[in-house]
C-alpha cells in the first residue's frame, strides 16, 4: 500500500495518516472505499497495531474516514453542497489593511510573502526547537501548567527588565506587564489613555494595524510625516498647538515600513515637545533585537516618565508565540493589569514559560545574531533584485526586515498591481495602507526575507516595464518633433 520512512524525524503515526490522506485526495482511495483492517495494515507497513489505531483515530477526527461497527474503516462520503455554497459566498478579500493582515498570517506554502511582516518559518524554528516543549513537559518549569499571574510570569518579567537595562532603560519587574503580542499592548494602552474624540499623533507612513485599532476607539488620527531622521518635528509642534493630542505612537528604530532610525537629536526634541504639551509617547520597539550596535531610544532618555515602551517576542521567536509586553511607570502598569483582567483574565503561562526557557537557554542570542546576518545578506540581494525589476529606493543602507520602494511610473495603478500579484500567489503590501492620510500611493513595503524570489521579480519586471516602450517611443517622437 505504501512504505514508511524509518529514518525520518516524522513519527510513524503521522506518516500513516499523511499517506492515507494523500491517497484519498488523489482519488486512489475513493469515497466509500474500505481501508485495510488494523492488523492487516500494521503487517503491510511493518508497524504495531497500536500505531495504526492512533493513525485511524486521527483520520476519523479529521472527518476523512469513518468507523462502522463490526465492519471496519471506510473513506467518508463527502457532502459537497455546503462547501461549494460556502466557496461561492466568499467575498473578494480585497487589498485593505485587514486583508493584508489575514494573508500575512496565511500558512500557504505557495504564497510568496513579499508584503508580510514575518520572517520565514524555518528561520524561527531554530530559536524555538521542539525540545523546549519537551523540557517544559518534564517539569523544568512547573508553572507552565498553572494559571498565569495577570501581570505575567515573574521570571519572564525579570528577564525582560534585565534586557531593558542592557538597552539603557531603567526598569524592573514591577514596571512590566506581559500581553498577547504587541497588538494587545496597543489596545490596552488605548483603553487606558484615550476616549472617543481624542487627537492622537501617528506616523505617516506607519504601522497599518495600529491605525485600524485606534480608529476602533473612535479617536482622531493626526498624521505626522516620517522622514529619514525620524518624525517631522515641526509637524508635531504644529499639531500640538492645533489639536492638543493625548498621545503619540512612534517607532524609533527599524521603522515599519521605511526601515529608518530616528537620530538622537530628533528623539530629544520629541520628548521635549511631549513634556511641553503633556502628551504620552508610546514607543513601539518590536524589532529591537534586530538593531545592531549602540542605539538611542526614547524610553532610554526619558526613564519611562512620558514614554510607554512596547516590545514583543513574536517577530523573532514565532507568530504562534503571542507574547509581548509593556514597560511603564507602576501606576500605569497597575491600570493595564486591571484592564487585561477584564478583557482576557490573564496570559498563557505555557507561552510565557516557553519564551522564558528560550531566553534562558542562550539560544535566543545566537538566533538573533544569525538572523541579523541573514537579513543583511537578503537585504542586499532583495534590493538588487527589486531595482532590476524597476522598483526605486530613495534611502541608502539600512537594517531590519523592510525595504520601502516606489513604483516610478505614476500611471501604474498600484492597487491593481497588488490584486494581480495575489492571483499569482504573491503578497504585496501597498503603501497607502501605511498612510493614515491615504498618501504613499506609489509605494510598496517589501520584506527582504521574501523579496529576492524569481517569480516576484519577474512579475514586477513584466508589470512595471510593460509601458517602457511607450515612454521610449514618446521620447523619440518628442525628439523628432524638435
Amino acid at each position: 500500500m505504501f512504505e514508511l520512512s524509518r529514518g525520518s524525524a516524522v513519527p510513524l503515526v503521522d506518516q500513516i495518516a499523511e499517506r492515507i490522506t494523500k491517497l484519498v485526495h488523489h482519488g486512489q482511495l475513493a469515497a466509500g472505499a474500505r481501508l485495510p483492517s488494523i492488523r492487516k495494515l500494521a503487517k503491510l507497513v511493518g508497524t504495531s497495531p497500536f500505531t495504526v489505531v492512533d493513525a485511524y483515530d486521527r483520520l476519523v477526527a479529521r472527518g476523512l474516514i469513518e468507523s462502522r461497527a463490526g465492519r471496519g474503516f471506510f473513506v467518508t462520503r463527502r457532502r459537497l453542497a455546503a462547501p461549494l455554497a460556502a466557496i461561492e459566498a466568499v467575498p473578494d478579500p480585497g487589498s485593505d489593511a485587514l486583508a493584508l493582515a489575514r494573508m500575512s498570517m496565511s500558512q500557504s506554502t505557495e504564497l510568496i510573502a513579499a508584503g508580510s511582516g514575518f520572517l520565514p518559518e524555518n528561520w524561527l524554528l531554530e530559536a524555538a526547537p521542539g525540545n523546549v516543549l519537551a523540557r517544559l513537559s518534564r517539569g523544568r518549569r512547573p508553572q507552565a501548567w498553572l494559571p498565569c499571574p495577570p501581570q505575567g510570569l515573574l521570571e519572564l518579567r525579570e528577564q525582560i527588565a534585565e534586557r531593558l537595562v542592557q538597552h539603557g532603560i531603567a526598569a524592573s519587574a514591577p514596571n512590566i506587564v506581559t500581553t498577547f503580542g504587541a497588538s494587545q499592548a496597543f489596545d490596552l494602552i488605548a483603553r487606558i489613555l484615550l476616549t472617543a474624540g481624542d487627537a492622537v499623533l501617528v506616523e505617516d507612513p506607519g504601522y497599518f494595524v495600529l491605525f485600524e485599532q485606534l480608529r476602533a476607539h473612535h479617536v482622531r488620527l493626526i498624521p505626522i510625516p516620517r522622514g529619514a531622521q525620524g518624525p517631522d518635528l515641526e509637524a508635531i509642534e504644529a499639531a500640538c498647538r492645533t489639536h492638543r493630542p493625548r498621545a503619540f505612537f512612534t517607532q524609533t528604530l527599524l521603522h515599519n515600513p521605511t526601515g529608518t532610525n530616528a537620530d538622537p537629536a530628533n528623539c530629544h526634541r520629541v520628548l521635549s515637545l511631549a513634556e511641553q504639551f503633556g502628551f504620552a509617547v508610546i514607543e513601539d520597539d518590536v524589532y529591537a533585537d534586530l538593531y545592531e550596535g549602540p542605539a538611542v531610544r526614547l524610553a532610554q532618555i526619558d526613564g519611562l516618565r512620558h514614554v510607554i515602551y512596547v516590545g514583543s517576542f513574536t517577530k523573532l521567536i514565532g507568530a504562534a508565540l503571542r507574547v509581548g509586553f509593556v514597560a511603564g511607570d507602576t501606576a500605569l502598569i497597575s491600570q493595564l493589569v486591571e484592564r487585561k483582567v477584564l478583557s482576557v483574565l490573564s496570559g498563557s503561562a505555557l507561552l510565557e514559560s516557553f519564551v522564558s526557557e528560550v531566553l534562558d537557554s542562550g539560544r535566543y542570542k545566537r538566533h538573533v545574531e544569525q538572523v541579523r546576518m541573514r537579513l543583511a545578506r537578503m537585504r542586499r540581494d532583495a534590493r538588487q533584485a527589486l531595482e532590476s525589476a524597476g522598483i526605486v529606493f530613495e534611502s541608502v543602507g539600512g537594517e531590519g526586515i523592510f525595504l520601502w520602494g516606489r513604483v516610478p511610473d505614476p500611471s501604474t495603478a498600484v492597487d491593481d498591481l497588488v490584486r494581480r500579484a495575489r492571483d499569482k500567489s504573491i503578497l504585496l503590501a501597498r503603501g497607502s495602507l501605511f498612510s493614515p492620510s491615504q498618501g504613499c500611493g506609489q509605494w510598496l513595503r517589501f520584506n527582504v526575507a521574501h523579496s529576492a524570489s524569481a517569480p516576484l521579480v519577474q512579475f514586477l519586471s513584466d508589470s512595471l516595464r510593460s509601458k517602457a516602450p511607450n515612454r521610449a517611443n514618446g521620447a523619440v517622437a518628442a525628439a523628432e518633433g524638435r
